[in-house]
């Protein structure tokens, strides 16, 4: 069991990784700083599905359909039962980011018969739409210099913090 810990928190390791090597790439030299996300409220460990979008088409895209967008770095690894902080280095600019957890290992955030999330998700600033996802709007957040995002992970319809 040690062993298989271990292991998880190595494949891990992964994220800051592809971050870095799936950022997004301009022909100009922009000038990056370090985002890091810490991930809080883990119920149940699992793979974490993280998008981190810079504009709107591209946050709803992968919030609505769980697909892959240009205008995102989407990323998958192995998340244990604990806290867990992710950094990488990405240009200045504006980001949302949106996140799930899946418990059971079916690549997609399991829904409930009236579209209700069954798994953990969360998204920056915490935001939480009504009835709906959050818009890019409310979920945008600028990067200018080292940032952090503290993301709650919920299930269910979230309650007003």
């Amino acid at each position: 069991m040690k062993n298989t810990l271990f292991n998880y928190g190595r494949l891990f390791w992964v994220i800051p990784l592809i971050l870095s090597c799936l950022i997004f790439t301009t022909k100009s030299y922009s000038k990056e700083a370090n985002l890091k996300i810490n991930i809080l409220n883990l119920d149940k460990p699992g793979v974490l599905y993280l998008s981190i979008c810079k504009d709107a088409a591209g946050f709803e895209e992968t919030v609505e359909n769980e697909s892959e967008e240009a205008s995102c770095i989407t990323s998958a690894g192995e998340i244990e039962l604990q806290n867990f902080e992710i950094n990488g280095m990405i240009p200045h600019g504006e980001y949302a980011i949106s996140l799930f957890i899946d418990s059971n290992g079916n690549k997609k955030i399991d829904k409930n018969f009236l579209g209700i999330p069954k798994e953990q998700y969360g998204f920056s600033n915490n935001v939480m739409g009504r009835m709906s996802a959050p818009t890019f709007d409310q979920a945008k957040f600028l990067v200018a210099g080292p940032t952090t995002q503290n993301i709650k992970l919920r299930i269910g319809i979230p309650k007003q913090d």
